[in-house]
Protein backbone atom coordinates (compact mmCIF):
# COMPACT_ATOMS: atom_id res chain seq x y z
CA UNK A 1 0.00 0.00 0.00
CA UNK A 2 3.38 2.15 0.55
CA UNK A 3 3.77 2.52 -3.14
CA UNK A 4 0.24 3.59 -3.75
CA UNK A 5 0.14 5.67 -1.18
CA UNK A 6 3.39 7.35 -2.50
CA UNK A 7 3.04 7.19 -5.77
CA UNK A 8 -0.64 8.58 -5.93
CA UNK A 9 -0.37 10.76 -2.58
CA UNK A 10 -3.37 8.96 -1.61
CA UNK A 11 -4.76 8.04 2.24
CA UNK A 12 -4.16 4.08 3.21
CA UNK A 13 -7.80 3.54 3.06
CA UNK A 14 -7.76 4.44 -0.52
CA UNK A 15 -4.84 2.90 -1.53
CA UNK A 16 -6.37 -0.61 -0.17
CA UNK A 17 -9.75 0.26 -2.36
CA UNK A 18 -7.21 0.73 -5.48
CA UNK A 19 -5.72 -2.57 -4.98
CA UNK A 20 -9.05 -4.05 -4.08
CA UNK A 21 -10.18 -2.96 -7.06
CA UNK A 22 -7.32 -4.50 -9.12
CA UNK A 23 -7.72 -7.51 -7.49
CA UNK A 24 -11.56 -7.83 -8.35
CA UNK A 25 -11.38 -6.57 -11.66
CA UNK A 26 -8.29 -9.19 -12.86
CA UNK A 27 -10.01 -11.57 -10.42
CA UNK A 28 -6.80 -12.56 -8.84
CA UNK A 29 -6.17 -12.89 -5.08
CA UNK A 30 -5.26 -9.38 -3.50
CA UNK A 31 -1.93 -10.83 -1.69
CA UNK A 32 -1.07 -11.64 -5.45
CA UNK A 33 -2.11 -7.56 -6.38
CA UNK A 34 0.33 -6.67 -3.76
CA UNK A 35 2.92 -8.66 -4.45
CA UNK A 36 2.91 -7.93 -7.97
CA UNK A 37 3.30 -3.80 -7.00
CA UNK A 38 5.75 -4.64 -4.38
CA UNK A 39 8.35 -6.35 -7.12
CA UNK A 40 7.25 -3.83 -9.88
CA UNK A 41 6.14 -0.59 -8.20
CA UNK A 42 4.04 -0.46 -10.90
CA UNK A 43 -0.26 -0.79 -10.59
CA UNK A 44 -1.21 -3.23 -12.57
CA UNK A 45 -3.95 -1.66 -14.94
CA UNK A 46 -2.90 2.24 -14.09
CA UNK A 47 -1.88 2.42 -17.44
CA UNK A 48 -5.09 1.90 -18.64
CA UNK A 49 -6.75 4.82 -17.48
Amino acid sequence: MGVIMNRYKISGGQAFEVLKRVSQHRNVKLREVAQEVAETGEVPGAEDR
